[in-house]
Parts: structure tokens; C-alpha cells; sequence
């Protein structure tokens, strides 16, 4: 027979019972951890609750000063107008991205900036779109460098810009792709003028558009016309610098150049029989 060792059926039991002790221990640590943690999440979620509350009624950070920058062109008070007041009670509830859009659907303002100066200010920085021609349609409308027709030019504004013509609302509306072609390569043109140096039109007043012939200018003194065609404007504006110089050398007065073709530029004579010089 066998006979059971009562010594270590002892020790078997005895481990049992310390394994059953450690896992109440170690369940019992965790319980405490779990329940210090909860604790700690409820007095922080408690205090900043509590925090938030006082910061949205202390007076120290209520909105006192609204400061715009850099406008030119808009009157202070129309910028002024778009700021909603009732909505900027204290600081922290002032909300950045509704100002900003709300700036943003004026017809001036391209970008604009809206950041908080704490204790009590809220400061807008405004970039003004800056007109580079007028198109004329039914009415007259600034357009910026990036063809966008952003404002009616009013009576008083004086019009210190060059016009842009030849276009209508029917090809506006009806022919939208072939318009903003064409007033993509009049703004193409009309850069590049600013930055050449001697030509005649550094003093453009006009850019006529027209679909078969393309870009045709004017000038403001002496309404010398020049017919630049479709494209190749770098190499053409070359040219007519050296044509001009040639003709302010030799004292000819000129009615029109026709620099369509840049290998054969045409002359017209402002004299009696209107004689055409070729260059």
C-alpha cells in the first residue's frame, strides 16, 4: 500500500493557501491604484471646471479693445462693423475663425489675421486686396493681379488704374473660359510693363481685349495704340523698346505699332499721308 506523507500534504496546502492570500493582495493594491486615480481625474476635472468658471466671469477678461491693422482702402468704422460684439464678452470665449470669416466676405479684405493679447484685446491684422486694373462692363469693377473681380469702382475713386475692354456680360456669363483667358493674359502683359524700362507702355491707359486678335493697348499720352497679339509678350516688349528709342531718336511722332508678329514690327506714322515704316 501507499501511504501519504501527512508532511507534505501540509505543504501543498499551506502554498494553496499563500497563492489565495498574494492574488487578494495583489487585487486589492489594484483596487486602490484604480480608485486613487479616479479621485485624483474628479478633483482635476472638478477644479478645472471650477477655474473655467471664474475666467469666464472674472472682469479682468472681458474685451475692452478691439485694435485693426493695416487697412487702406476700407474706413476703419466699416471694419469695426464686422466685429460681433455681442459675441466677445470675456477672452476665452471670443471665437478667432468666425471673426476672421466674417472679415474675410468683405469684397477688400484678401487675408486677415485674428489673435487674442491677453488680458482684454483682440487684435486683427487686415491684407487689403490691391486693385492692378479696372474691367469695364456694364459698370466698372477692380480686378487684382490674380484676375479676381472683387468690387464696383465707384465714382470718387478716381480711376488711377488701366482699363481693360472688349469684354461683355454675354461672354462673361456665356463664354466664362475664353473671358478669363483673355483677362489673364491682359494682367500678364500688364506686369511684365511694370517691370520693362523703356517702352511706351509704361504709360497705358487701355488694354483692349479681343478673341481673334488678341491684346490691344493704348496710351495715356497721345492714345498711341499697339497691338501685342496672343502671346510671346517678353520677346515683343524687347523690340518695342528698341523700335521706340529708335523713333524718340529720330523725332517721329507714331499713331500705332503692330507688334503682333515680333519679326516685322509695324510702324504708323502720326503725319499727313499716315505712312507705315517697317522695322
Amino acid at each position: 500500500m501507499e501511504t501519504i506523507n501527512e508532511k507534505n500534504f501540509l505543504r501543498a496546502r499551506r502554498r494553496q493557501e499563500n497563492r489565495g492570500g498574494e492574488q487578494i493582495q495583489r487585487f486589492l493594491r489594484k483596487a486602490i491604484r484604480a480608485a486613487f486615480h479616479v479621485l485624483l481625474i474628479t478633483l482635476f476635472v472638478f477644479g478645472g471646471h471650477r477655474v473655467y468658471a471664474y475666467l469666464l466671469e472674472a472682469p479682468m477678461f472681458q474685451v475692452r479693445e478691439v485694435d485693426v491693422e493695416g487697412y487702406r482702402k476700407i474706413p476703419k468704422q466699416a471694419l469695426l462693423s464686422l466685429v460681433p460684439m455681442e459675441e466677445m464678452e470675456n477672452l476665452f470665449t471670443v471665437r478667432l475663425k468666425r471673426i476672421a470669416k466674417r472679415f474675410e466676405s468683405h469684397p477688400w479684405v484678401e487675408h486677415v489675421r485674428v489673435r487674442k493679447v491677453f488680458p482684454d484685446k483682440i487684435c486683427i491684422q487686415v491684407e487689403e486686396r490691391k486693385p492692378i486694373a479696372i474691367l469695364q462692363l456694364d459698370e466698372h469693377y477692380y480686378i487684382d493681379s490674380q484676375g479676381v473681380i472683387f468690387s464696383a469702382a465707384g465714382e470718387g475713386d478716381g480711376y488711377d488704374y488701366p482699363f481693360l475692354t472688349g469684354l461683355n456680360r454675354h461672354v462673361m456669363e456665356k463664354e466664362e473660359e475664353v473671358a478669363k483667358r483673355l483677362i489673364m493674359k491682359a494682367l500678364e502683359l500688364l506686369r511684365m510693363t511694370e517691370r520693362e524700362a523703356n517702352h511706351p507702355l509704361k504709360d497705358i491707359s487701355e488694354i483692349h481685349m479681343e478673341k481673334r486678335y488678341g491684346i490691344k493697348c493704348f496710351t495715356q499720352n497721345g492714345g498711341l495704340e499697339i497691338g501685342m497679339g496672343w502671346d510671346d509678350f517678353s520677346e515683343k516688349l524687347n523690340r518695342l523698346s528698341f523700335v521706340w528709342s529708335d523713333l524718340q531718336k529720330r523725332g517721329l511722332p507714331a499713331a500705332a505699332i503692330d507688334c503682333s508678329d515680333p519679326r516685322r514690327m509695324v510702324v504708323k506714322k502720326a503725319a499727313r499721308g499716315l505712312e507705315t515704316r517697317r522695322r
